[in-house]
């Protein structure tokens, strides 16, 4: 009775053959070469003998299967079912299969679980009639990541679990010159950039660098040249230039007479396991420099990510350098100097950091002395002189350099839009290694970076001020109104912006009138211009200007103070901006009482709380009109009556609107939370409550769930006193 794979895989007791473990462990993968045709398997690596050992070649690929005894992953025979090698014979891709192998050791019999990847080498010369058979251990991490995609039957993510293995084949032609490539897969192409037109008729040297090993190469050649298998390691190079550490293993393929024509490559990124290559004795002086050389390039480019996190995440320029000083030091250099200069070069600001605490003013004295040397024609054009960075000689060295044990100095630009207009000054101890040609990259790399951040903190510090400038322009004061108390509150959109299209206005229509200290009337106006930007602030300011004009100077009821904008409009623009509105007029009776007139123009409805607690959306469908923006036409007012007590809550859609829910869902929402606060019960602004239930987690900041992306306006006016 066979096993399902699943049970094998869970069981994991039990371990692989000291033998075919070993193996494994040297080379990525067993490889089998099947002629499609013939329906044999015609070439085996040592690995696969392993798996099937005693079988001649060329043998059926069915026979093959039995011999090494392999099920698929319901343990049923490989060769009684539908399955990776069958297909295969059908000349179909296997994307990726789980499959296991049977062994005997002295420990006992054990099922190996495998991943089998079935490749036909279509193009290639001589072999297209051809398919690669490779078996990779899902004791190896990467296999084991691609086993767990494949849980997934979405043929494009198996595809992506076969790249995820790392191993990327090639096959050369051993009959021609230069030995070139006449067959890659993709996944070559995914590790190496190097795309299949790109590598093929090329023999595969192009790979390697600066950094390459070249007893190591001659050792490969040497291989090559003996027609025998060979793994080794090397340093290669992408075609962006990213180093990474390929361990590639070259197995000969064998004709019809006995003769080799064809080298099968497997190589497999192995970066993060490099201490393998101390078993390379013969090249272990070349490999630890070249192990360096990676290291200090992976530490590069954690510089970089680190520096990038660190100052992205700021938003204060002054912070932002800090960090910035931070990261330098002690990592490039013993003392690092910041310096921003003015359109003419003249130093406006500098800092300075020691990597002793106890030199901090030293290296601030030091800062001091630096500007001394440009003092022709400004700091960035004598220290730099149109170069992107500049190691400073002894003369060089500005004052308190020796008092500061200084033996080495860089200077780095950090250009932004507009040129370069920060400098850093590194400074090394005589102690330390001077600057080599790595740290310069390193620092100007970094330097372009930091230039394009801070640059960009300075734009948004700009662009902050100049938007919360004109929003604090826009808002209105709320002037005092006997007998009424009006709450209001502006929320910025999630998406930064601070200032949008959003607004409110109280007009005190009363004070134009006969002076007096008793109530008088006034009105309330929310609206919503299309947008929350800059754009959509200007033409709310717009917007306001004509109420505002019409409204008080008029003194026009709601319904014909709309009608008015809606014919004045046009006039602002050639497309006149649109628009929602609520206008609400409130004028006292003699009773205590007050009497409400508004019109709409598609505005939502305010919500009325009654002074026994019950609340109503005030909503008359005579008020209800267009918006403002499309076109001119008649509006209505409609009046009611409010008890002294009552309380308007008027608002714009953000505080309601929520994407892919209706409306009703976030107008029944406003009302219960409205209805569960208990007016003055602990200090909280009604305003305020309704914005903390209603708009997600705030951070402090006014920023909202990311959800939500609209401005929001809330204003509850409290008609609280009766005389």
């Amino acid at each position: 009775m066979t096993r399902p794979i699943d049970q094998e895989f869970d069981r994991g007791a039990v371990p692989l053959g000291a033998d075919l473990h070993a193996v494994i462990g040297d080379a990525p993968a067993a490889i089998l070469v099947v002629d499609l045709g013939a329906r044999s398997v015609v070439h085996a690596n040592d690995v696969a003998r392993q798996l099937a050992p005693g079988v001649d070649l060329p043998v059926a690929l069915e026979e093959w299967s039995d011999a090494a005894r392999l099920r698929d992953s319901a343990g049923t025979e490989l060769s009684d079912s539908d399955h990776p090698l069958t297909r295969l014979l059908r000349a179909e891709p296997v994307p990726g299969q789980r499959v296991s192998a049977h062994r005997r050791s002295e420990m006992g019999a054990s099922r190996e679980p495998l991943w089998v990847v079935g490749l036909p080498m279509t193009g290639a010369p001589m072999l297209d009639d051809h398919a690669l058979v490779v078996f990779l251990s899902v004791r190896e991490q990467q296999a084991a990541r691609a086993a767990e995609a494949f849980g997934d039957q979405d043929a494009e993510i198996r595809d992506r679990a076969v790249l995820a293995t790392g191993l990327s084949f090639t096959v050369a032609d051993a009959r021609l010159p230069d030995m070139p490539l006449v067959w890659v897969n993709p996944a070559f192409t995914a590790s190496t950039g190097y795309a299949f037109e790109e590598a093929v008729g090329r023999n595969c040297r192009f790979l390697q660098g600066p950094g390459t090993d070249r007893e190591e190469v001659a050792q490969i050649r040497q291989a090559l040249d003996a027609r025998e298998p060979i793994t080794a390691t090397l340093l290669n190079y992408r075609k962006d230039g990213l180093a990474f550490w390929n361990q590639v293993t070259m197995t000969p393929i064998l004709d019809a007479d006995g003769l080799v024509s064809h080298f099968v490559g497997v190589q497999s990124d192995v970066s993060g396991r490099i201490e393998a290559d101390r078993q390379r004795d013969a090249a272990l002086a070349a490999e630890h420099r070249a192990r360096r050389r990676a290291e200090e390039a992976q530490a590069r480019v954690e510089l970089m990510a680190q520096a990038s996190e660190s100052l992205s995440g700021e938003l204060d320029v002054g912070e932002a350098r800090n960090r910035l000083l931070q990261l330098l030091v002690p990592t490039l250099a013993d003392v690092a100097l910041f310096f921003h200069v003015n359109e003419h070069g003249g130093v406006t600001e500098h800092l300075a950091l020691h990597r002793d605490p106890a030199r901090s003013e030293a290296a601030a004295s030091y800062a001091e002395n630096v500007p001394e040397l440009a003092a022709r024609a400004g700091l960035v054009t004598d220290l730099l002189a149109g170069r992107a960075s500049r190691l400073l000689t002894d003369d060089d060295l500005p004052r308190g350099a020796a008092e500061l044990g200084i033996g080495s100095a860089l200077v780095v630009g950090l250009p932004g839009r507009l040129g370069v207009r920060d400098v850093v000054v590194l400074n090394r101890g005589a102690d330390r290694d001077p600057f080599t040609d790595a740290d310069v990259d390193t620092a100007v790399d970094l330097g372009r970076r930091a230039g394009l951040i801070l640059d960009n903190l300075r734009l948004y510090a700009t662009q902050s001020l100049i938007a919360q400038t004109l929003q604090r322009s826009l808002l209105p004061e709320i002037p005092l109104l006997p007998g009424v108390r009006i709450e209001a509150q502006y929320l910025a959109s999630a998406d930064g912006a601070e200032v949008g299209g959003d607004f409110y206005d109280v007009l005190d229509i009363g004070a134009l009138g006969p002076a007096g200290e008793g109530r008088r009337p006034f009105g309330l106006v929310v609206g919503d211009v299309s947008g929350h930007d800059v754009y959509a602030a200007a033409a709310m300011g717009q917007l306001k200007g004509l109420l505002q004009a019409t409204a008080t100077t008029q003194r026009l009821m709601p319904a014909a103070v709309l009608e008015q904008i809606d014919r004045l409009l046009p006039a602002l623009n050639a497309e006149p901006p649109i628009a929602t509105m609520l206008f609400a007029h409130f004028e006292p009776r003699d009773d205590g009482r007050w009497l409400l007139t508004l019109s709409s123009a598609g505005h939502p409805a305010p919500l009325l709380r009654r002074p026994d607690g019950r609340h109503e959306f005030v909503d008359p469908a005579p008020a209800r009109g267009p918006l403002l923006g499309y076109g001119t036409g008649p509006r209505r007012d409609v009046s009611l009556v409010l008890e002294a007590g009552s309380t308007l809550i008027a608002y714009t859609d953000g505080l309601v609107e929520r994407r892919g829910e209706h409306l009703d869902v976030g107008l029944a929402r406003l009302h219960e939370v409205a209805s569960a606060a208990t007016p003055g019960a602990d200090g909280q602004a009604l305003t305020d409550h309704l914005l903390e239930r209603l708009t997600g987690d705030l951070d402090g900041r006014g920023e909202r769930a990311s959800y939500d992306v609209d401005d929001i306006v809330v204003v509850a006016v409290h008609l609280a006193e009766t005389g």
